[in-house]
């Protein structure tokens, strides 16, 4: 089992929405968790509370439609998906949406439940997260399947320097 984060390594804490139903590896999924002790995730769903969750994994229960008006609120704009899919577009804007949530924290990071990590402090190292802001798995692009940045205002906003970001997110199919 991976340790626990130290007095010196900097927090973190993954955020994923997910809705509809849990995936059948989502036991894997919650395993890679708790093997990362260290690490946290907020799991906001309507997919019901996962049996044997670890203690590093929180779950927010809340409906689709519920979670559209927290993101609509949040960003100030018209967020009415006509798929859960749609969330995936939403990923670099989780920091802004969740900021209370992700206040504590040095990181914040969005993932998928189809990946099941290793060791993430061992790659995460306190010295790596002093020398960067974001950790992407592409060199030339935010990965969606696992991303890592600093909780700064900058890195939240980050987001909103694409073109026509708001357009985007309120279009009601996924754009990637």
């Amino acid at each position: 089992m991976a340790e626990e984060h130290g007095p010196g390594d900097p927090s973190i804490c993954f955020v994923i929405p997910y809705f509809g139903h849990w995936p059948f590896w989502f036991p894997f999924f919650l395993e890679s968790c708790r093997s990362n002790p260290g690490i946290h995730w907020i799991l906001h769903s309507d997919c019901g509370i996962p049996e044997n969750a670890p203690p590093n994994v929180t779950l927010v229960e809340t409906s689709f439609d519920d979670y559209c008006r927290q993101v609509s609120s949040a960003l100030g704009i018209d967020f009415a998906p006509t798929n859960p899919y749609k969330l995936c577009d939403l990923k670099p804007a989780l920091g802004l949406v969740h900021q209370e949530e992700l206040k504590k924290y040095d990181f914040w990071a969005f993932g998928d439940l189809d990946l099941v990590c290793g060791n993430l402090r061992n790659y995460f190292s306190a010295e790596r997260l002093a020398r960067k802001d974001i950790f992407s798995t592409h060199r030339r692009r935010i990965s969606g399947h696992l991303c890592l940045i600093r909780n700064t205002l900058k890195m939240r906003s980050a987001f909103m320097t694409v073109p026509n970001w708001k357009q985007l997110l309120e279009n009601k199919d996924h754009v990637a």
